[in-house]
């Protein structure tokens, strides 16, 4: 067994295989939400990652999908959106 030396021309690199009937992106994406979420991100917060460039897996979702996808994900997980009208309970 050889140990790994600076010189190996092994680079580990991802790459994404399409998988018919299996949405990965879409559950990629709640995994990122619900994760996000049990951190105590705002919704506010989830959506912005969503947007940034620097959060790139996020970002291709945001991409691919389109903001309505993300809002629709982001609600799912946490519920819709209160309006203003809508008295607080407790």
């Amino acid at each position: 067994m050889k140990g790994a030396e600076p010189t190996d021309p092994f680079v580990a690199t991802a790459v994404s295989l399409p998988t018919p009937g299996h949405d990965g992106m879409a559950l990629m994406a709640r995994a990122f939400v619900e994760e996000f979420a049990l951190m105590g991100w705002s919704r506010e917060r989830i959506e912005r990652m969503f947007r940034m460039p620097r959060y790139v897996a996020a970002n291709a979702v945001w991409r691919a999908r389109g903001p309505a996808f993300v809002s629709a994900l982001i609600d799912d997980v946490l519920g819709p959106r209160r309006t203003t009208t809508e008295p607080e309970v407790g």
